[in-house]
């Protein structure tokens, strides 16, 4: 191997080693560092200098390769849209990483080399998002697919380092409105037929839009009373579950009431559990669409077809279920997660205080603690 990565004082650095034999065969050795320090560059100075090497016979007083144009983020996007961006983000991540990247990042950063991408370039970028209003969620978001693209580029030995870049922009929980019991009822009874399934999948078994989209009659086993989530569909393309990983949820008994009554008597193997009042494939946006309609007519407000999922989540931990089990039920990678979807309000902690003021009034009512 002629271009190797060697440490040297504590860095690392690209180097061309070639041994060869000129034409009267004397053995020669041409040994050097990379005149750009990043993979790419000191494989492409190999390929010349072989080329020169064969066309020559000798690497002696060559002259030194012109350093190539330094790669900007115009090529690092182009890379990361080809590579990263297909294999390991969702459809609808895609889409809103396209929307950021063509509407703002593109436009300023397009034709800058990628090292021009600082901390300063990151802050002063951030201070405009804030003088035009943008909340700090969509502040972050503009960062978050900046430094997407900067590590693929990293990873692809296009950059040589990942710069040393700001936090993202922090922004404080809002105070919540959780969705009850009673709210819920009242939405389902305004809403369609064909929506109402939809809704239920969502309330009464967590299931994420794209997972509603992607149920499948063979995945509801009313035998057995529990759904098997295989997939989601996003954007027009199915794939698998946000978290990559199938799971099983056991029914409640309305849904399986509400499953038992809309289960076809002839169906294809691949029909989608839940469809428009048109009997098609739900759009992107048709779910969250039915829901503001339903909730109209409900007379209620404030919330979306994913709040459904929230309230999937909140009710499993006001009725004690275990942390663990909610988010295995809920198919979150991680715990922190399930507790973000936990929507408690003051209802809620005064009834864990009341946990405590229990104990209290017991022994209140005793003359003294008793002995230990």
């Amino acid at each position: 191997m002629t271009v190797r990565r060697e440490e040297r004082n504590g860095e690392f650095r690209w180097v061309i080693d070639i041994s060869y034999r000129t034409t009267n065969g004397k053995a020669k050795r041409y040994r050097r560092d990379a005149q750009v320090q990043l993979r790419k560059a000191a494989e492409a100075e190999n390929r010349r200098l072989e080329d020169h090497l064969a066309k020559v016979g000798t690497l002696e007083q060559v002259d030194a390769p012109a350093a190539p144009d330094p790669v900007t983020f115009a090529e690092a996007v182009k890379h990361f849209r080809a590579t990263h961006m297909k294999s390991a983000l969702k459809p609808t991540t895609r889409v809103g990483y396209n929307v950021q990247l063509d509407t703002l990042l593109l436009p300023r950063f397009g034709e800058l080399p990628l090292e021009a991408l600082d901390r300063q370039a990151f802050a002063l970028l951030d201070a405009e998002l804030v003088d035009e209003g943008l909340a700090p969620s969509t502040r972050a978001r503009f960062h978050i697919v900046l430094r997407s693209v900067l590590r693929t580029a990293v990873n692809a030995g296009m950059l040589a380092v990942m710069p040393a870049l700001p936090r993202l922009p922090k922004s404080g929980r809002k105070a919540v409105n959780p969705m009850r019991r009673a709210d819920l009822d009242a939405i389902l009874a305004a809403a369609s037929p064909t929506a109402r399934l939809a809704f239920q999948l969502a309330a009464f078994a967590g299931l994420r839009a794209g997972e509603v989209r992607g149920l499948r009659w063979p995945d509801v086993d009313l035998e057995a009373g529990t759904l098997t989530i295989r997939r989601s569909v996003s954007a027009g393309f199915e794939t698998t579950p946000k978290s990559h990983h199938q799971r099983r949820i056991p029914m409640s008994r309305a849904l399986w009431a509400a499953l038992e009554a809309a289960k076809p008597s002839k169906a294809s193997p691949w029909a989608p559990v839940t469809v428009t009042a048109m009997s098609k494939a739900w759009g992107e946006n048709g779910l969250n669409q039915a829901f503001k309609r339903a909730m109209e007519r409900a007379e209620r407000k404030g919330w979306s077809f994913h709040d459904l999922r929230h309230f999937f989540v909140t009710e499993l931990f006001r009725n004690r279920a275990p942390a663990i089990a909610v988010q295995q039920l809920a198919g979150h990678a991680d715990l922190t997660t399930t507790q973000r979807y936990a929507d408690f309000d003051a209802d809620d902690l005064r009834s864990a205080i009341e946990c405590i003021d229990g104990k209290d009034v017991e022994m209140s009512k005793a003359d003294t603690p008793p002995e230990p």
